[in-house]
């Protein structure tokens, strides 16, 4: 097996995976998605590609990661090329300096969801990023397009800071 970053010219295998995985919808956007993920990424076995990867970063301090796509095709799973896809984008959001990575994924995809939580991502409100990141992860969160059936989950890469603390207010006389 190798992981490598996509070209155009991986973009019929990955419509064709993603065809084969998805519904009509979410494969119509798989394949629109090639156009401007970062990164996106390919696994090969046997000289073909077997899986993708669609990721986005935004940026900002810090900058977000964001895993929207992943799919592996049906006669390659499951030998962990879901598993080697996500560990690449997460050495790549980390290497981007990303303090967290962010996927959503359907909730009742039990096989994405335990992929995911294996890996560190555990599941948070959509709130978490207007919390963590205030009207930048609104924005940001808008451009996820979570679907109401789809739960986000998240992996932190590092202990970020604590909010500044504040000084207790004195007793009053």
């Amino acid at each position: 097996m190798k992981i490598r970053e996509g070209t155009s010219l991986d973009v019929d295998p990955i419509d064709r995976i993603a065809k084969a995985s998805f519904d009509p919808v979410y494969a119509f956007f798989a394949r629109r998605g090639v156009r401007r993920a970062k990164p996106l990424l390919v696994a090969e076995q046997d000289d073909m590609v077997a899986g993708f990867l669609e990721g986005f970063l935004f940026d900002g301090l810090p900058p977000i990661g964001y895993i929207y796509f992943i799919a592996v095709d049906i006669d390659h799973r499951p030998k962990g090329l879901g598993r080697a896809l996500v560990l690449a984008a997460l050495d790549t959001f980390r290497a981007w300096k990303a303090a967290r990575v962010f996927a959503s994924v359907p909730r009742d995809n039990d096989a994405s969801r335990r992929l995911f939580e294996r890996l560190g991502f555990a599941e948070v409100p959509r709130s978490a990023l207007r919390r963590w990141y205030g009207w930048r992860g609104i924005g940001v969160r808008i451009r996820m397009v979570i679907a109401p059936h789809e739960v986000l989950l998240v992996r932190t890469f590092t202990d970020l800071p604590l909010a500044p603390a504040q000084k207790a207010p004195e007793p009053s006389s």
